[in-house]
């Protein structure tokens, strides 16, 4: 009697001598020496393992050349390989992809990222070395398509025979789950967090989606889903018996689900799950209750979304926040002790130089821990950028390997201040709010470990790098 072999499918982030953080929908090129499991493929691990014989290879974080990652791939041999790609660095994913397909022609190449849901067709047109592009990593079509059961497929893009065709995007139902993800597949003490206070560390999800809809921002219209609480809790107590000391919950709005939110942090609690951990969040979904179980729960440190200081701006771009609102969150982190993380955008639409100034004093006047400012970005798939292909505003008809992503260089030719001034503002920024010796003194007082001083002294070295790489674009 046979047994039937299983199929092989490698999960990869791809490599690149930059850290780039793919996932969520968004890439990015990491401003310090921060870095997290990519949580698309995680979760993918999760819900291919139980069928498939998987591995999950991160040749970014494990400093692969491409030569290398490609030949530890053909080493696994895999049916299947599901990519996670970053717009901020497309030119070289899809060049790793490229040689893949050369090396492995009858593989299954499929991807996961932000450019590719929302332009799938588009992309795979003009890039034909991939065979389907996932809509939702959360759900179990993949397994559908790897098993060539198009019956009922949904949430995926896919070539059959020279046609593309398209199956119905939904999303996941409220209270949705999914098998253990491979953590230990990653190599967890490579992770680190600017504001993190131990490792090893992992990323965790716990909501798909999220409830508002800022015309920015990459979730705009990808509709808010939460996990089953106990799912998350199991998930969690997992990473603890496997020493894991920190997680990233990779939520667009963390705790946007009170109840959810609840249920996991007191299970947190009562179950003695020991974790420290940092999330992404609103400034009006931190409030002195939320904080207090937050803290009790092992929260270290939040990242709150800010923006801008100009209420017209935020009115113009669907962000419903007060200058209350911001005040009384990054309050409320203060006296709780947690560590605060505030998000600028410097470059919108009619904006001038006084206008982000004033964004830059709210950033010292919030007295927030941490400030990264960033250039405001058309990204695929929102509202605002069809306003900016609307107005003409778009400078960009290609892009290099690194100039889509928000560190200094402005994309668009809107009315307001050109490229040169809004490098400039962001260069005036990072040293106004961090070189200077109070919030050096605050700095070190917030450390407790060798780990916490390693990462400041290496992160003020790229953040030294980042400041000398926006005075060239001036």
């Amino acid at each position: 009697m046979s047994v039937e072999t299983k199929k092989r499918v490698i999960l990869v982030n791809p490599p690149n001598p930059e850290i780039v953080l793919r996932d969520m929908y968004s890439s990015t090129v990491s401003k310090g020496s921060y870095n997290w499991p990519c949580i698309d493929l995680l979760v993918i691990s999760g819900i291919l393992r139980n069928k498939y014989d998987v591995k999950l290879i991160d040749a970014n974080t494990l400093g692969y050349s491409l030569s290398r990652s490609v030949e530890e791939i053909c080493r696994f041999n895999p049916d299947v390989i599901c990519f996670a790609f970053g717009c901020s660095v497309k030119n070289a994913d899809y060049a790793f992809v490229k040689v893949l397909r050369n090396r492995l022609p009858e593989a299954r190449i499929i991807g996961t990222g932000g450019l590719l849901y929302h332009n799938a067709e588009k992309e795979m047109l003009a890039h034909p070395e991939f065979d389907a592009v996932l809509l939702n990593f959360t759900t179990g079509d993949i397994i559908k398509y790897i098993e060539n059961d198009f019956s009922g497929l949904r949430n995926i893009v896919y070539r059959s025979g020279g046609d593309l065709l398209r199956a119905q995007c939904l999303y996941p139902e409220n209270g949705f789950s999914y098998p253990l993800p491979l953590h230990e597949q990653l190599p967890l003490p490579r992770y680190r967090m600017s504001n993190g206070k131990r490792r090893p560390l992992s990323s965790v999800l716990t909501s798909y989606g999220c409830p508002w809809a800022c015309a920015f921002c990459v979730s705009e219209r990808i509709d808010y889903r939460y996990r089953d609480p106990l799912n998350v809790l199991e998930e969690l107590r997992y990473l603890q018996e496997i020493g894991v000391k920190e997680v990233v919950f990779r939520d667009n709005t963390f705790y946007a689900h009170p109840l959810q939110g609840r249920i996991i942090l007191e299970g947190m609690i009562r179950r003695k799950i020991h974790l420290s951990w940092v999330a992404e969040t609103r400034a009006d979904c931190v409030n002195e209750e939320k904080a207090r179980l937050m803290k009790a729960a092992g929260c270290h440190s939040l990242h709150i979304g800010v923006e801008t200081g100009s209420a017209e701006i935020l009115r113009s771009m669907n962000k419903s926040i007060s200058r209350d609102d911001l005040f009384r969150a990054f309050k409320t982190c203060r006296d709780n002790g947690i560590v605060s993380v505030g998000y600028f955008i410097l470059g919108f639409p009619n904006e001038n130089t006084e206008g982000m100034r004033a964004t830059i004093r709210l950033a010292r006047e919030l007295e927030c821990d941490y400030a990264s400012f960033n250039v405001m970005l058309p990204i695929y798939g929102t509202s605002f950028r069809e306003k900016a292909q609307d107005n003409g505003w778009l400078r960009e008809t290609s892009w290099t390997t690194s100039s889509y992503d928000g560190a200094f260089a402005s994309l668009l030719r809107a009315p307001g201040c050109s490229k040169s001034d809004i490098a400039g503002m962001i260069s005036r920024a990072y040293f106004l709010f961090y070189c200077n010796l109070p919030y050096a003194r605050r700095a070190l007082s917030r450390c407790r470990n060798i780990y916490q001083i390693e990462m400041l002294f290496c992160d003020f070295l790229y953040l030294l790098r980042y400041f000398l790489r926006g005075k060239s674009y001036e």
